[in-house]
Order: C-alpha cells, then sequence, then structure tokens
C-alpha cells in the first residue's frame, strides 16, 4: 500500500489544502493520503478556528483526504524543529512512503541541498546568530538571519519553506515531495479562489462570509461560530492577574525577563491589546501566543517532551474505507490509541480548556472516537 503523508493544521481546511493533497496523491502514486494534523491549539499557538474532531471530518469529506491522525499538543504546539520532527515520525510509524508538503520554492533539490548542508555546524552561521541574538531579535529570527548569511540561496524566512527545511533534516527513511504554494500566502489576506487560512478567518470574521473553501468546509461554519482568542480572554486575564510570578516561570515557554510582561498584559481589555503589550523583537506574537496557551493549560515545563522524535502513540481522528484499511496494516507494530486512556489525559486537559469558554459539551474527549466517514 502506497501511502504518502501531509502534515498540516486545517485550521480550516481549504481550497489549497484540497489542490496539495490530489496534486500529492496523483504525484506520489499514493493509495492513501495521510494527514497528521494539530489539535486543538496550533503550532503558532492561536485556538484552532474548529475542534480537531469537525476539522478532520471535514478533510476526509472532501475527498482529498482518507486518514486524519491527531499530532498530540506536547508535541504540537512548538517551534519549528520540534513541531517537525515529531511529525515526521508519527509519518514513519505509519510506515508512509512519502511526505509531501506545500513550500514557496517548489524545489525539492533546493530544500534537500539546505538541509543537508550543515549550515548550523558553521562557526560563520553560529558567529552569526550569536550577534543576531545581541541586537534583540528572537531567537526564531536570529536562526533565520544567520542562515541567510551562510546559505543566501535559499529563504528561510518564509514559513512554509521553513517548514519544509525541518521535515528534511527530521526524515530518516521517509521520501520528500514538495508542491508549489498557489494563490495567497500564508498572511496575505487577498480574496481569491485559493486563499491563505489567516485570510479566510479573518474575511469571515469582518463579512460572515466564507469563501475558498470545499463543501465540507463551509457546512462546517455554517453549523458553529469560529473559535478564537477572544473567547478565552475572560479566563486567561484571569490567571494572569492572580498567578504568582514563580509560578508563571514554571511554565512552558515562560523564563522570568517574560514572567513580569505577561502580568502586566493582564491589565489590557482584550486578547490584541495583551499581545501588543508585550510583544517585542525578542518576544514574538508567535511566542507570546505559546507561552499564553501554557498559562491558559497551566502547562508545566516537566510537563513537556524530552525529546521530539518519538512521539508515544498513534491517535485517528477520522478516516474512510481507505484509511481503514492504511490502519490495519499497522495496527499490529504502531501504538494504536483508539479509545480514551490515560495516554490522552494531557489532551483532555486540554480540550477542557478548549471547549469551556464555548460551553460545547459534545467535545468532552473522554467521549471521543475516531470518526468513520463513508466513501460511498
Amino acid at each position: 500500500m502506497q501511502k504518502t503523508a501531509i502534515i498540516a493544521e486545517y485550521n480550516p481546511f481549504h481550497n489549497g489544502h484540497y489542490y496539495q493533497a490530489q496534486t500529492a496523491r496523483h504525484e506520489t502514486g499514493a493509495d492513501v493520503m495521510i494527514a497528521i494534523m494539530s489539535a486543538q491549539f496550533t503550532q503558532r499557538g492561536e485556538p484552532a478556528s474548529f475542534d480537531k474532531w469537525k476539522r478532520a471530518k471535514a478533510a476526509v469529506e472532501s475527498g482529498a483526504i482518507d486518514l486524519v491522525i491527531e499530532l498530540p499538543t506536547q508535541y504540537g504546539v512548538q517551534r519549528a524543529d520540534r513541531f517537525a520532527k515529531a511529525s515526521v515520525s508519527i509519518a514513519e510509524q505509519l510506515r508512509c512512503q512519502t511526505l509531501s508538503f506545500g513550500s514557496e520554492s517548489g524545489d525539492i533539490d533546493a530544500i534537500l541541498h539546505a538541509a543537508r548542508s550543515h549550515v548550523e555546524e558553521t562557526s560563520r552561521y553560529k558567529e552569526a546568530l550569536q550577534e543576531a541574538l545581541h541586537e534583540g531579535h528572537s531567537s526564531a529570527q536570529a536562526s533565520s538571519r544567520a542562515f541567510r548569511t551562510v546559505y543566501p540561496s535559499f529563504d528561510l524566512t518564509r514559513p512554509n519553506n521553513i517548514l519544509g527545511y525541518h521535515y528534511a533534516k527530521a526524515a530518516k527513511m521517509i521520501q520528500l515531495h514538495t508542491v508549489k504554494r498557489l494563490g495567497a500566502d500564508y498572511h496575505d489576506p487577498s480574496l481569491m479562489d485559493i486563499m491563505s487560512a489567516t485570510g479566510i478567518r479573518a474575511h469571515y470574521l469582518d463579512t460572515g462570509e466564507v469563501r475558498a473553501v470545499p463543501a465540507s468546509t463551509e457546512a462546517m461554519f455554517r453549523t458553529q461560530p469560529m473559535t478564537h482568542w477572544e473567547h478565552y480572554w475572560p479566563v486567561l486575564q484571569f490567571k494572569l492577574r492572580t498567578l504568582p510570578l514563580h509560578t508563571l516561570t514554571e511554565l512552558v515557554g515562560i523564563d522570568a525577563s517574560l514572567a513580569p510582561r505577561l502580568k502586566q498584559a493582564g491589565v489590557e481589555p482584550s486578547f490584541e491589546r495583551a499581545l501588543a503589550t508585550v510583544s517585542t523583537r525578542r518576544y514574538t506574537r508567535t511566542a507570546i501566543q505559546r507561552a499564553f496557551v501554557a498559562v491558559l493549560l497551566h502547562w508545566l515545563k516537566d510537563e513537556a517532551p524530552t525529546r521530539f522524535d518519538e512521539v508515544p502513540y498513534v491517535r485517528p481522528l477520522a478516516f474512510n474505507d481507505l484509511g481503514r484499511l492504511a490502519l490495519r496494516d499497522v495496527k499490529d507494530d504502531v501504538p494504536l490509541v483508539s479509545k480514551f486512556d490515560a495516554r490522552l489525559d494531557f489532551e483532555a486537559r486540554v480540550t477542557e480548556a478548549y471547549r469551556l469558554p464555548l460551553q460545547d459539551d459534545a467535545l468532552i474527549e473522554h467521549r471521543q472516537r475516531p470518526q468513520f466517514i463513508s466513501s460511498k
């Protein structure tokens, strides 16, 4: 069975995702398309626009994806290299022969060459990195600037190029394939047939209109309000105002310099005002959002994974007939989780934090089972 994996957030699943999956299926000769998808919060530290079960269902109902596997929150709300290691490890556990991803370059050879160049091991890179850090740049920005100094032919500032680069570094057995992005870039709000997820969400909040998505995703918008950070601000504000500084520094992604800034942000009237108050060159919007996720979840540093190239379980969220065959193919040697058990305790806590402001009792974790979507 030829299996091709895609690492995704589907926030929400849109026409660009549909194009990528269909192109990858054709170009890699896949019998089964498997998406490894972020859970209730995204890699950049945002609450997903819709819960993981609805997003997984929409992807499979589109016909482009056959099986959606959960990327657990502890591995998914992480910087790009950790996110990539965990996602690739799941794809390799599932014995996927190919990993396909979108990229701005569309040039797999350029991505592979950059990943195999060992830039980060050079003294020139290390010197440039320290210089950028001393100038006050965040670690991610400093890394990209240092990389460009040593290896200017590959743009490591573009979001999908960054992830593609880290997928290539993480891959041990899996072959890589890329599809050049069509339409809008990640943060581009332009209106067109293929829009960015950011643009789709912004347009919906501004107008109430859903654009550039398959019918399965449009139906999701029609049945439930879209989730965003402002839903969580009252709870987050309470926690920022009441948690002691020393407790904040025990949480993932929060150091002694950031903790007081977060406390000050707790007096702001809205999430966006709080984010603007805290953000600096050193503490980017993404880093602050991840810190806010940690506060919301009370995610302690000793609960973070010690390594990211081993994810302890594989959890299907939705599948069709082909996806079920893919699961049967690996069930004897992969730690599949289809019913609630202790391995999902942290994920249950995540879902409680995600669902409570939405007052959605249907999202209680222990009630959930993988969803079968008929292919007929």
